[in-house]
């Protein structure tokens, strides 16, 4: 039954949704598939990488393989490549080397744009004594950039000796 509004105009009931927190999804091209777990998807990207001689020179070759290889297994897991670049970034067993490109500025960045974290300012102090902002830091990877913007560009995945 449909309910009115204070306008008088007709409202559809409210759909019941699933919780904001739940890890199976639906999608009209794909079917209903599941969240990858962060050790799945470590695990795959090692066997990647092993299988390419212990490096990957791009993020999209190693997301193509690491997709391959949950197809393979029958599974009904997704990720996406931002999401597995961040779940290595945190790895002990997977080393991540980030080549940068120099970018007029913009604005001030608020988040890294590696791991997606918030940045800090770099500053420096004045000969009388104020302080100048020299540029950004993540605070949790290792990517910094000058007021003159690095941008990521490419992103190497080598397996940790």
């Amino acid at each position: 039954m449909k309910r009115r509004s204070a306008r008088g105009k007709a409202k559809a009931p409210a759909a019941t949704e699933p919780p904001a927190r739940a890890r199976r999804y639906s999608s009209p091209n794909r079917g209903d598939f599941h969240r990858a777990p962060s050790d799945v998807i470590e695990a795959l990207a090692l066997r990647a990488l092993y299988s390419y001689g212990g490096a990957i020179d791009t993020q999209k070759r190693l997301y193509e393989e690491v997709m391959d290889q949950l197809k393979g297994e029958g599974k009904d897991l997704r990720i996406g490549p931002e999401r597995m670049r961040t779940i290595l970034l945190s790895s002990k067993r997977i080393v991540v080397e980030v080549r940068y490109a120099a970018r007029p500025v913009s604005s001030a960045i608020r988040v890294c744009p590696v791991c997606r974290k918030p940045v800090v300012e770099i500053h420096n102090a004045t000969l009388d004594g104020g302080k100048v902002v020299a540029g950004f830091k993540c605070t949790s990877c290792t990517f910094w950039t000058p007021l003159k913007r690095r941008v990521p560009c490419r992103y190497t995945f080598r397996a940790a000796r």
